[in-house]
C-alpha cells in the first residue's frame, strides 16, 4: 500500500507519533471505516493542538490536493469515533474557532433556522446544559418541532447507524440521494465534505438508507468542522 498522510489523533502521539500509512482510515477493502476497531482509542488530544506529521518526517506539512482526502477521512473517522462512544462534548475543539457549527437534520439546510453554535457555546450545551431541551429545526412530513436534548438529537441525527462502517464513504462525493434537496454545496461555496452511507435494506426496499455529511473549512493549516448534515429519505 503506498503511503499516505495521516492526521494523527492524540492516540497516536501516545503510542509512537508515526504512522506509516493510511491504515488507521481505511480498511482492507480500500473504504474509510471499514476495520470498525475502536477499542482502546483515545481522542481526548485538542484537535487544535495536534500535528500533521508525514510518514518521514516530524515537521509540520502544507496540506495539498494530494493529500487532502486521506487527511479529511482520517479527521471524520476520529469525530465519528467521539460520536459512537457519545463522547459529543469532545467535539468542540474540531468545531471551526470563528465559524462555530450548524446541524441540519435533512439534506436541505436551513440556514435561517438550523441551530447553529460558536465553539463556546457549543461547549456551553454539552457540559452546563446537557440536559435541556432544545428546538433543532423541524421533523419531516408532520412538521412538528424537533425538541431534544443534545445528546438525544445526536442519537437520532448524527449518529443513528455505525457510520464507521458504512456501505460507501466519500470524500466531496454525494452517495445518499433521496427526494430533499441537496443545497450543501451552494451553502458552503468551497467547503470540503465527507459522507459515510449506510444502505437500506430489503424490508423497506432500501428506503431505509441514511448518510451523515461532514463540512469542513480549512483554516491555519487545519480542516475545521462548520456542519454536520443528516439525510435520509423524506416524505
Amino acid at each position: 500500500m503506498k503511503k499516505q498522510w495521516l492526521w494523527l489523533t492524540g492516540c497516536a502521539l501516545l503510542l509512537g507519533g508515526i504512522i506509516a500509512g493510511c491504515n488507521g482510515c481505511k480498511g482492507k477493502n480500500g473504504k474509510p471505516g471499514a476495520d470498525d476497531d475502536t477499542s482502546g482509542i483515545d481522542i481526548s488530544e485538542r484537535h487544535d493542538s495536534m500535528q500533521l506529521i508525514g510518514t518521514d518526517t516530524l515537521n509540520a506539512f502544507q496540506i495539498t490536493e494530494a493529500n487532502k482526502d486521506s487527511v479529511l477521512s482520517a479527521t471524520t473517522k476520529a469525530i465519528l469515533t467521539l460520536f459512537k462512544n457519545k463522547e459529543y462534548a469532545k467535539l468542540d475543539s474540531f468545531i471551526h474557532p470563528l465559524e462555530g457549527i450548524r446541524f441540519s437534520p435533512y439534506a436541505t439546510i436551513e440556514p435561517g433556522s438550523d441551530k447553529k453554535f460558536s465553539r463556546e457555546a457549543f461547549r456551553e450545551l454539552m457540559t452546563t446544559n446537557r440536559n435541556k431541551k432544545i428546538n433543532w429545526g423541524t421533523y419531516d412530513g408532520s412538521g412538528n418541532a424537533i425538541v431534544l436534548s443534545p445528546a438525544e438529537y445526536f442519537g437520532k441525527f448524527v449518529y443513528d447507524g455505525n457510520f464507521l462502517s458504512p456501505k460507501r464513504a466519500g470524500v466531496n462525493t454525494v452517495l445518499g440521494k433521496g427526494n430533499s434537496v441537496n443545497n450543501l454545496r451552494s451553502v458552503y461555496p468551497g467547503a470540503e465534505f465527507t459522507e459515510n452511507y449506510l444502505g437500506g435494506t430489503k424490508k423497506y426496499g432500501g428506503m431505509d438508507w441514511k448518510s451523515v455529511r461532514l463540512v469542513y473549512k480549512l483554516e491555519n493549516g487545519r480542516y475545521y468542522l462548520i456542519a454536520i448534515v443528516h439525510d435520509q429519505w423524506t416524505i
